[in-house]
């Protein structure tokens, strides 16, 4: 195995199965791997063109580490709080708006202009030619220029930046919105003596708090509304 091995889900669990010399599920290894993106806590790379799950050494480590301490009769929730404190896990991609109102792609603007110039040119009699010619150049001179590829990824990057900033406030204030409930609703019993935080409970209000006002935030922080 080399730190250029990348496998389709068949594959790794098979390349899994001869490291640990055992037999494990296939679907047990994708639920394992399903739920890590589920609550957020790792990301699964895709291939570009089909958009397939890939999986590489990364995880490998951590499908090991996950079977290591369920053999050892640990839940998922409490593994999963585990694994930062194991390995570094891959964060998830921000989501690109393609409907960004403020990126305007100037080169098809321009082109709707000059094929309307044109259609407008045919149509017009021959004294009103120069005046319509002068009134679409200076539409089209009016214009900004197309942008850089410098200013292209700096508009991405703060795009980016702002989402990021948005997602990070709402679970700040899901996780203050989680702790003014009462301890028996934030916490379950653990054998007949002990209670401990429902991890899962936590994560699921989390994420749909999130959820639910993501949109009307990101508005806001970008003076949308």
């Amino acid at each position: 195995m080399t730190n250029s091995r990348i496998w389709k889900i068949s594959d790794f669990v098979e390349e899994l199965n001869l490291t640990l010399d055992q037999k494990i599920h296939i679907n047990t290894v994708d639920g394992w791997f399903k739920r890590l993106e589920q609550n957020r806590i790792h990301h699964i790379n895709r291939t570009e063109d089909t958009n397939e799950k890939v999986y590489d050494e990364l995880d490998f480590k951590i499908a090991l580490f996950i079977k290591k301490r369920r053999e050892e009769k640990w839940s998922l929730p409490a593994i999963e709080k585990d694994l930062p404190n194991f390995v570094e896990l891959r964060p998830f991609p921000i989501k690109e708006e393609t409907n960004t109102p403020y990126v305007v792609d100037i080169e098809i603007i321009k082109k709707q202009l000059k094929e309307e110039f044109y259609k407008t040119f045919e149509e017009l009699a021959a004294t009103k030619i120069e005046e319509v010619k002068t009134h679409y150049e200076t539409l089209l001179h009016g214009l900004p220029k197309p942008l850089s590829e410098e200013e292209k990824r700096e508009q991405k990057f703060q795009s980016m930046v702002i989402h990021k900033r948005v997602e990070s406030k709402l679970e700040e204030e899901a996780i203050q919105e989680w702790s003014k409930f009462p301890e028996n609703e934030r916490s379950k019993k653990v054998g007949f003596f002990r209670k401990e935080v429902d991890i899962e409970k936590k994560n699921e209000f989390i994420r749909s708090y999130v959820n639910k006002h993501f949109e009307d935030r990101l508005r806001k922080e970008m003076d949308l509304d």
